[in-house]
């Protein structure tokens, strides 16, 4: 079954609480005082990228995209989109599928009255011609909106960022994934929400929305992360809250005991 028709089978996206006020939907972040759903890393156009580079595959992950987010819209209520980034693949251009396919979604979510933000990730060269077209706001390097700092990732965190008070900094870029194994030694990589603090803030990281970004292994002894925020906070407290579209979402303790885990395997 493809992850379309897995999505339209659901009576409803599964749900958790991650913090006071911040609510999972699917792989989407709700922030209730807001009426906001938050989403990161689409990658879109990444099958063309791919083909480009001598790799075919259909054109299969702008359908579950696109069918999520109006999905989990739906679902929630709410009328305010936040993409933390990376809405395209391609760094040094604007490809076709990029062009159509962000143009497709960005003309429905406004036809529809949702009014969209874009802050800018590492992948989003080229996309403000887009924007402006259909006059979505593109925040760089960061969007604060009340007690929320809302970032891509991928650089260091602003000093300005901090004026006027954060308490809560949402964030994406990392596309973080728990890798689980049996005792066989079969293994299965989950995409995850991280949940913890980056100095007297909270800190939530948003996994991808890409169906075809598996993401890092916040879990496996000495990862790399590519972001420099995660490089200076003890990811091994932080709790990870694997998303099962099928099934739900659930909490699955720290970084570390996970980490542990995977070794006593």
């Amino acid at each position: 079954m493809s992850e379309v028709s897995a999505l339209q089978q659901l009576e409803r996206l599964p749900s958790a609480a991650l913090a006071p006020g911040l609510r999972a939907v699917g792989l989407g972040l709700l922030v209730e005082d807001l009426d906001a759903l938050v989403v990161a890393d689409l990658h879109i156009g990444y099958e063309q990228a791919l083909e480009e580079a001598g790799v075919h595959l259909p054109p299969v992950q702008y359908r579950f995209i696109k069918s999520f987010v109006l999905r989990a819209l739906e679902e929630t209520g709410v009328r305010k989109l936040i993409i933390l980034g990376d809405v395209k693949h391609e760094f040094g251009s604007a490809l076709k599928q990029e062009w159509s396919e962000t143009l497709d979604l960005l003309s429905t979510l406004k036809e529809r009255g949702v009014e969209a933000h874009v802050v800018r990730g590492n992948h989003d060269n080229f996309l403000i011609p887009i924007l402006k077209r259909l006059e979505v706001p593109l925040h760089d390097p960061y969007l604060k909106e009340g007690r929320y700092l809302f970032i891509h990732g991928h650089k260091e965190m602003p000093l300005d960022a901090w004026s006027g008070g954060v308490e809560c900094v949402v964030m994406g870029h990392e596309h973080p994934a728990v890798l689980l194994r049996d005792e066989l030694g079969v293994s299965v990589k989950l995409k995850s929400f991280l949940v913890g603090s980056y100095g007297e803030a909270a800190l939530v990281v948003v996994p991808a929305l890409s169906p075809l970004m598996p993401g890092t292994e916040v879990n496996v002894p000495r990862t790399k992360f590519l972001s420099p925020l995660l490089r200076e906070v003890d990811v091994a407290s932080m709790r990870a809250f694997v998303v099962e579209l099928g099934s739900g979402v659930y909490d699955f303790g720290t970084v570390e005991l996970l980490s542990k885990a995977l070794l006593e395997v």
